[in-house]
């Protein structure tokens, strides 16, 4: 009887990496692979009599802890993590696995009663509750933050791309940013939102970067009218603005009215994560599409392929971003 080859014999003699064969094995369809390579690992994997291991943790196959930095309160005023929240969790009932949902002020579950636990976000996060989850021993998916770096398997969207084209839409040497933080002591030239380091990165390329144009709020509605109607104190406010969230830039429009500042006519807006309140904000919002349902089933099988394949290994998941222009920045 011929050896069966494990995934990582499979890996060698494609010439690709583990996580690429267990991805294209599982038909992975958010993969970005070439049609030919495909089709090397199918043929590499039958020629070695590679079977897929289904090495199942029966003790622990059964529930999921899907984590949240952010109240029920602040969930449902910033949709987008709702979103990928309500869709993680559809997911883990389809694939028969049961989920419970923890916030802040919950404790963590027992680690002996959980399979694994899904964090939504990172930098959010206090170092205790990380802490906390790292000792665990669990498998691990993040979403919205890229971990592969950290040696933990991620789900996240193309902001990069988003911020970049939301910069070329403006042209505009002042160009404001109206960011979150959720530490009062933060450093407003060093934010931890992606968002901002890629603003930043990129203003400064072109030497337009001006600290002074960044607000910082805490990803409310309030925290953006609060932000925004400080910022208009100064007399002078640039005509471009983007928003980290569709929330902040809800706060923004009612700041703005209240000082008889028209947009987009005054000041043109792009935000983040085009939520249902984008499109029924007045104006509606020409906002970032983030494909926050996707994200959210796509970590549950990054986890059920953790549970049931010893050599998974350790990969990133990356969907793609649109921008959705509507009224506060009509496409030129």
């Amino acid at each position: 009887m011929k050896k069966m080859a494990t995934i990582r014999e499979v890996a060698k003699a494609a010439g690709v990496s583990p996580a690429t064969v267990s991805r294209v094995l599982n038909y992975d369809q958010t993969l970005s692979v070439n049609e030919a390579t495909r089709q090397k690992i199918f043929k590499t994997a039958e020629a070695m009599h590679y079977h897929k291991s289904r090495k199942t943790r029966k003790s622990k196959q059964k529930r999921l802890a899907i984590c949240l930095w952010c109240d029920q309160d602040q969930e449902i005023k910033d949709l987008y993590y709702y979103s990928i929240r309500t869709s993680a969790q559809a997911e883990a009932k389809k694939q028969g696995l049961e989920s419970q949902v923890i916030y802040p002020a919950d404790p963590l579950p027992d680690p002996a009663a959980l399979s694994g636990i899904i964090m939504i976000g990172y930098q959010q996060y206090s170092p205790d509750r990380l802490n906390e989850v790292k000792k665990s021993g669990l498998p691990l998916v993040f979403v919205d933050t890229d971990t592969l770096k950290l040696g933990y398997c991620s789900v996240v969207a193309d902001f990069g791309q988003a911020m970049q084209e939301a910069l070329e839409v403006f042209c505009r040497e002042r160009i404001a940013l109206l960011d979150g933080d959720l530490d009062s002591n933060f450093d407003k030239n060093n934010l931890v939102d992606f968002r901002f380091r890629d603003y930043k990165k990129s203003l400064a390329a072109r030497g337009q970067y001006d600290p002074d144009l960044v607000y910082v709020g805490n990803f409310t509605p309030q925290s953006g009218y609060e932000a925004i109607k400080e910022a208009l104190k100064s007399g002078s406010f640039p005509k471009a603005l983007i928003a980290a969230n569709d929330a902040m830039a809800i706060g923004a429009l009612k700041a703005f009215k209240e000082a008889g500042i028209k947009v987009p006519e005054d000041v043109s807006l792009i935000s983040f994560n085009d939520t249902t309140a984008a499109e029924f904000a007045n104006p509606a919002l020409t906002s970032v599409h983030v494909e926050t349902q996707q994200m959210g089933r796509a970590s549950v099988k990054v986890m059920k392929d953790l549970l049931e394949d010893d050599e998974a290994g350790t990969y990133k998941v990356t969907f793609p971003t649109k921008l959705v222009y509507r009224e506060s920045c009509p496409k030129a």
